[in-house]
């Protein structure tokens, strides 16, 4: 799901995908109710797939918090 923008929204699906730091992924994870946790070659996580997102902001808002984390710490 690599593209340039880091937070993808499918309006026909209502799926979010955040990307939070770039880079290859080795698969996702189930974490809770509509969500996907994709991680990185090291183990962490690069990404939020957030299924019916429109119904759960509580998963956004987590990885909007991520995203702005990632960010602090390349900084």
């Amino acid at each position: 799901m690599k593209t340039d923008q880091p937070i993808r929204y499918y309006p026909d699906t209502d799926t979010m995908y955040v990307e939070l730091r770039p880079g290859p992924t080795t698969g996702g994870q189930d974490a809770g109710e509509d969500l996907v946790i994709h991680y990185g070659e090291d183990g962490q996580p690069s990404g939020y797939e957030i299924e019916h997102a429109s119904r759960h902001p509580e998963h956004i808002a987590a990885a909007l918090r991520l995203v702005r984390r990632f960010n602090q710490e390349a900084a």
